[in-house]
C-alpha cells in the first residue's frame, strides 16, 4: 500500500472559539486523512468539527519517503475567527 502526504483544512470550535487548524497527514488516499484529521482535532479537545479540504501538496526535492504506517504528522496553531468578520451560511 503505498501511502502519501496529505494537507488536511477543518474547522472546528474550542474552548476559545471558531477557528481553522490544518493538519499534516500521511494515509493511502484523501478520505481516509481527512478522517485520520478529524479524529486527531477530536482528541485534542476541538468540537464541531468540519472538514474544509484535503489535498496533496506538491512534493520537494529531498523529501524523505512517507513510510508505510498511516498517522497524523502534526497540525497547525488554530486560526480563530473573528465574530464580526465570520458570516454563517
Amino acid at each position: 500500500m503505498a501511502l502519501k502526504g496529505f494537507n488536511v483544512m477543518l474547522q472546528a470550535e474550542d474552548a476559545v472559539g471558531e477557528c481553522f487548524v490544518s493538519y499534516g497527514v500521511v494515509a493511502a488516499d484523501a478520505d481516509a486523512a481527512a478522517k485520520l484529521a478529524e479524529g486527531a482535532a477530536l482528541s485534542e479537545g476541538f468540537w464541531a468539527v468540519e472538514i474544509e479540504d484535503a489535498w496533496e501538496p506538491e512534493p520537494e526535492e529531498g523529501d524523505a519517503p512517507l513510510g508505510d504506517i498511516p498517522e497524523v504528522l502534526g497540525r497547525t496553531e488554530p486560526t480563530y475567527l473573528d465574530e464580526e468578520d465570520y458570516e454563517e451560511d
